[in-house]
């Protein structure tokens, strides 16, 4: 019976892995949508022009990089992303699709709470 229970279990374990791999394929793709979009802006250091801009108007109250924040909504990035807002021009689906746009959206709220 116990033999049963194990290889009945398998699936699961197999499925589980798989949900894992793919989180971290969409991970990386962010990452590296990230470093070729928008790490030229958002960067660490303040000579980089977005990062300059969000430690301008947040005095260390959030992060100024992007990658250090833990409070970005999903609908925001992708709002921020796709229209002219706050001064950052949008990307144009042509230059993130929508599937490298929700990849960066994970990346970018990895560290959510």
């Amino acid at each position: 019976m116990r033999r049963i229970a194990v290889v009945a279990s398998l699936p699961i374990l197999a499925f589980a892995n798989g949900g894992a791999a793919a989180q971290d394929a969409t991970l990386a793709l962010g990452e590296r949508i990230y470093l070729d979009k928008c790490e030229y802006c958002h960067g660490d250091g303040v000579q980089k022009g977005g990062t300059y801009v969000l430690q301008a108007r947040y005095q260390d109250a959030l992060p100024a990089l992007l990658t250090e924040r833990t409070d970005l909504a999903p609908e925001y990035i992708s709002a921020v992303l796709r229209t002219w807002t706050n001064g950052m021009a949008p990307f144009r689906p042509t230059e993130i699709s929508d599937t490298e746009l929700e990849a960066l959206v994970a990346f970018l709220t990895r560290n959510n709470e």
